[in-house]
């Protein structure tokens, strides 16, 4: 039987066989992506609202609230684990804003030389020296406690609830 070929003269066998290589290369290149996408996962965008520092007391005081106060830093790997599977999980992110006014206080001690003064005030007034700390702060009755440190989403969540619990 006699090979058909193309107008540039391409024999129709050899068209499996580059739709063949191009397969392989595409299965290579997804397999790669893969391996990627493993080991540098996409991070969740946070599910909390957190509120500004300047406006934080009144929206406290108007809804019955405490504050929830985390105190981070850029360069903190544990306030980023902390991010990632507590504040962009939508069952605890409900609870926290159901819960506090959630207000973040970054540090910048180390990217600038000092921090901002309110910036400064509360870390001295909370006495914040490790990351991350959260401070559940009642302004009525100017009652705080401290969960210092990232232990785990149940064990931080657990520390938040006994926290609220002891403001009140």
């Amino acid at each position: 039987m006699p090979r058909l070929r193309d107008a540039r003269g391409t024999t129709s066998r050899a068209m499996p066989r580059v739709l063949l290589l191009v397969a392989v290369a595409l299965l290579i290149a997804r397999v790669g992506t893969g391996v990627w996408e493993h080991q540098h996962p996409p991070a969740l965008g946070e599910r909390l609202t957190w509120r500004p520092l300047a406006a934080a007391q009144a929206e406290a005081a108007a809804a019955h609230k405490p504050i929830l106060y985390e105190f981070s830093a850029e360069w903190c790997g544990p306030c980023k684990v902390l991010s990632s599977e507590v504040f962009a999980d939508d069952h605890s992110a409900h609870l926290i804003e159901s819960w506090f006014v959630p207000v973040r206080v970054v540090d910048t001690q180390r990217e600038q030389g000092h921090n901002a003064p309110d910036v400064q005030a509360l870390q001295d007034k909370f006495k914040v020296d490790a990351f991350p700390t959260l401070v559940v702060y009642n302004p009525a009755n100017d009652h705080h406690e401290s969960v210092v440190g990232y232990m785990g989403k149940a064990a931080e969540m657990q520390e938040l609830t006994q926290a609220l619990v002891k403001v009140r």
